[in-house]
């Protein structure tokens, strides 16, 4: 007799939630070191670094690495960190980067190299938030002014994209940058449109762009990163150059 043909071998993008055990039967699912399926196994031999933070289940969506110009990674869709379980989807993964001290906190790991990015956009070097969820608040869009249809009383933008600059969700307006912020710490990190909220480790960067009018009437945006440490604001650049 012929012996019988091996299993398929695992493939993450036609994966299902049966495949990965924590999505399948996540109320009784017990975290362990070892991989309980061959999804499992396929995290632990391929990306061992997501495995070895906790990682028990995969987007096929990919992510950006956590330094810049790495090799894109899945995302995580579930996630233990400390023995705490966390929760994406396929269309929104986890964003936590490999910065894993506390997913209950902003993280403060990008900040510096965000803050060089903004002076210095064709240096961009480390970490500058890819892989987690960035925080656009924008305030009077200078080139919509005057632009039939739009309500000056509310033209303050926010917004959330990824990493890549893929948008979540849709743009939500207010009445100035203040409101914008009040906003988001009120409502779990998500715009109206967004498939869930995000883990405030997640948000890799909060960014304000306010409107600066020189001295010749010119108007310009002055970028603004939130530092968790400090709990202020850092101006990176002043609209002028």
């Amino acid at each position: 007799m012929s012996p019988s043909p091996s299993a398929a071998p695992f493939v993450l993008r036609t994966a299902t939630q049966a495949d990965w055990p924590a999505l399948a039967d996540a109320s009784t699912y017990k975290f362990s070191d070892k991989p309980q399926s061959e999804a499992e196994q396929f995290i632990a031999d391929t990306y061992p670094d997501l495995w070895a933070q906790g990682v028990r289940a995969l987007s096929p969506k990919y992510i950006d690495a956590y330094n810049y110009g790495d090799p894109k990674v899945p995302g995580a869709t579930v996630q233990y960190v400390n023995g705490v379980r966390y929760e994406g989807t396929n269309q929104m993964p986890l964003g936590f980067r490999g910065q894993l001290t506390d997913p209950s906190k902003m993280p403060t790991d990008a900040i510096a190299s965000m803050v060089a990015a903004l002076r210095a956009p064709m240096t961009r070097t480390g970490n500058i938030g890819q892989g987690g969820y960035e925080i656009s608040i924008i305030e009077n869009r200078f080139m919509e002014r005057g632009h039939n249809g739009i309500d000056q009383s509310n033209d303050t933008q926010l917004l959330v994209t990824t990493g890549d600059g893929k948008q979540e969700g849709e743009t939500m307006r207010f009445a100035d940058w203040q409101s914008a912020w009040a906003y988001l710490q009120t409502n779990g990190f998500k715009v109206t449109g967004m498939e869930r909220s995000l883990y405030p480790g997640e948000v890799a960067q909060v960014s304000v762009g306010r409107e600066v009018i020189d001295a010749n009437g010119n108007s310009h945006l002055a970028a603004y990163v939130w530092d968790p440490a400090g709990s202020s604001w850092i101006q990176a650049t002043d609209g002028t150059h």
